[in-house]
């Protein structure tokens, strides 16, 4: 996909749920977060910060939502808590993607966290553009005190999501719904 005219990288972005390895190496990477780093920041406060999943560190992280589900639900089965075991090795890398909550005098914490969502979105992008396949994922997990333990977050930050990256696989996505465009044209 390098090389592509900028609109047709947006255009041909779709989430990509079936990740396999290789992922982006640390070079890799280090250029994608850089990319996705050139998001809108209002105060250049950088109010996001990424942490790097890969590895063995994968299994860890599984552990983490798997003690985070059977403290939330006590009458999980061991199935089902297998299946949460293995959320994080969906793929070869897990960008979490953080808010870092500030009190600032004109930048609010809404837009600290829009600024965050950007850093996400602007991941996918990246990595798309370079011919990895990205999913955006959310979930309650990252709100678990044990998770947020796992991670070593702050009071002030929140998980934005969850960015899997890897290699597409099961071929070309479908093309996006054609959907009318709402749009309000103020004259």
């Amino acid at each position: 996909m390098s090389g592509d005219d900028p609109l047709a990288v947006l255009r041909s972005r779709r989430s990509r749920a079936a990740l396999v390895a290789p992922g982006p190496d640390r070079p890799q990477l280090r250029e994608l977060l850089e990319a996705a780093a050139t998001a809108p920041d209002h105060g250049r406060l950088r109010p996001w910060r990424f942490i790097v999943v890969d590895g063995p560190a994968l299994g860890q992280l599984g552990e983490s939502f798997a003690a985070a589900h059977a403290e939330r639900e006590p009458g999980v089965t061991a199935t089902q808590l297998a299946r949460t075991r293995t959320k994080p090795l969906r793929a070869p890398v897990v960008v979490v993607v953080v808010a870092v909550l500030r009190d600032h005098p004109k930048v609010g914490w809404a837009e600290q966290r829009a600024s965050a969502a950007c850093v996400a979105h602007g991941l996918t992008l990246a990595a798309h553009a370079r011919g990895f396949g990205a999913m955006w994922r959310t979930g309650w997990y990252g709100e678990t005190a044990k998770v947020r333990a796992h991670l070593g977050l702050l009071d002030n930050e929140e998980v934005t999501g969850w960015i899997y990256l890897g290699t597409p696989t099961g071929g070309p996505p479908p093309p996006r719904p054609d959907t009318p465009l709402p749009v309000t044209w103020l004259d």
